[in-house]
């Protein structure tokens, strides 16, 4: 599975190309179906190289523009390892992909601009959390969704504590003798005690170790993303870990128990039973917030796109609704901090609902796409202004 951050989703909004194909499709991660990934994916090129000869593209510009997606089609490693959704962008200087958590409704968009609306729910009150599953013999992290969980590598982490121990002859665990006169049952009783206290001493070093480098392949995967994090393990190794983390996201509760003997979807339950009322907090926060600000009438809210626009753009919005059915295709201009409307899709203008979700998340703001009978007026779009 890739990462997929919010300034991927900045990146990919601001390439500027004269065409665009965003290709959404869901695929099989295991299994005879997988299979079908190829296939399925060809079958989308083809709606895709149509759809460029409707802008009257000549054969070869077509057959230039799809090279390195049709190479792709071959690529039996790469349809061997897919998630659970699929979302490719293709343009004159490239392609990108990401492998995610996420069933996607099959879709192929051209355009001037990146298509990425069916994204947005991976940031959204259902959006990503991880699950970091610890002991000494093994570590796993999954991300995921309200409705997905996968593994995903964390690269360059220790398999398991062992691998972090430097001497494997160590001599740390020998029990330390010391002489006495007052007897035999003083002897065994020092040794016993002391080289306890050694054995407990020399475990919690490993662990140390055996946590830091965890923790510093986890930082350099979610670096400057706030996604939250559960923690699974027996009682013992969670405090030991937090200590030595430096993540700033990690759940105050836990997954209790030895993780090894739990199923990634028994995990996955668990977890969500964890995450949701944090998810549910900033949503039921945003909503009371918007509420209140709506009965002093100030001007703290905001219920019309065209006034929502250049107050995500200026990095006004501090919690955004939407109903993510809906598109309402336009322009903005950054100069005159105007927005144009226009009836239908055509190539030049974009959907100014995405657009705004995409100026809310990059400049710090929260994103909630539901069903419209859950945003606030039970308009299409709401939002809660910071100033």
């Amino acid at each position: 599975m890739d990462i997929l951050r919010v300034q991927d989703l900045q990146n990919l909004i601001n390439l500027e190309q004269h065409f665009f194909i965003s290709i959404y499709m869901p695929t099989f991660s295991s299994g005879v179906d997988i299979r079908q990934n190829p296939v399925k994916f060809k079958q989308l090129l083809r709606k895709a190289e149509s759809k460029l000869y409707d802008f009257e593209m000549r054969k070869e510009e077509v057959e230039t523009f799809l090279k390195l997606a049709t190479n792709l089609v071959g690529e039996t490693k790469f349809w061997q390892n897919q998630s659970e959704g699929l979302a490719i962008f293709i343009y004159a200087d490239g392609m990108k992909y990401f492998r995610l958590p996420f069933k996607f409704k099959e879709s192929v968009t051209v355009s001037n601009k990146i298509y990425v609306k069916p994204l947005l729910p991976l940031f959204t009150g259902n959006g990503q959390f991880n699950i970091l599953a610890l002991s000494k013999n093994e570590v796993r992290l999954f991300r995921c969704t309200r409705q997905n969980i996968i593994e995903i590598e964390l690269e360059d982490a220790p398999d398991n504590m062992y691998d972090m121990q430097v001497d494997d002859d160590a001599k740390t665990n020998l029990l330390i003798r010391t002489s006495n006169t007052v007897g035999p049952n003083q002897l065994v009783y020092n040794k016993v005690t002391q080289g306890q206290g050694n054995e407990i001493d020399y475990e919690r070093k490993e662990l140390t170790r055996y946590f830091r480098a965890i923790d510093k392949s986890l930082l350099n995967m979610e670096y400057d993303e706030n996604i939250p994090l559960v923690l699974a393990g027996v009682e013992y190794l969670i405090p030991i870990y937090r200590e030595k983390s430096n993540y700033p996201y990690i759940v105050e509760d836990f997954i209790r128990g030895n993780p090894e003997i739990l199923s990634p979807e028994e995990l996955h339950q668990k977890a969500w039973e964890i995450v949701e009322p944090i998810f549910t907090k900033d949503q039921k926060q945003a909503q009371k917030k918007y509420s209140q600000y709506c009965g002093q009438d100030n001007e703290l809210y905001l219920n019309n796109l065209e006034k929502i626009i250049p107050a995500a753009f200026n990095g006004q919005i501090e919690s955004l609704f939407l109903d993510n059915s809906i598109s309402k295709w336009g322009k903005f201009d950054h100069a005159t901090n105007k927005v144009q409307f226009h009836k239908e899709e055509k190539n030049g203008n974009e959907d100014l609902m995405e657009y705004a979700c995409i100026l809310t998340l990059s400049r710090g703001g929260k994103v909630f796409a539901v069903d419209k009978s859950k945003v606030p007026d039970e308009n299409h779009i709401a939002a809660v202004l910071r100033y």
